[in-house]
């Protein structure tokens, strides 16, 4: 089993409007590509997990924020 584990996702019910400009930049700002995640950078990733190329990948923990939270 892998986990799919996204950062900052705009356009999200979740971040929704209730989130700042600060807080936004500040989230955005610790990425390394510059910019907020998106459902489709997630849904990818899922796509690819649930394709036979994943198919020798287990046990883990799959980053998708930009460079923000590197692997542990």
């Amino acid at each position: 089993m892998n986990v799919v584990a996204p950062g900052h996702v705009e356009d999200t019910e979740f971040s929704g409007d209730a989130m700042g400009a600060e807080r936004r930049a500040r989230l955005v700002g610790e990425t390394s590509n510059g910019r907020a995640g998106t459902p489709e950078d997630v849904a990818g990733t899922l796509h690819w997990l649930a394709s036979p190329a994943d198919g020798h990948i287990t046990s883990q923990i799959i980053q998708v924020n930009g460079g923000a939270e590197r692997g542990h």
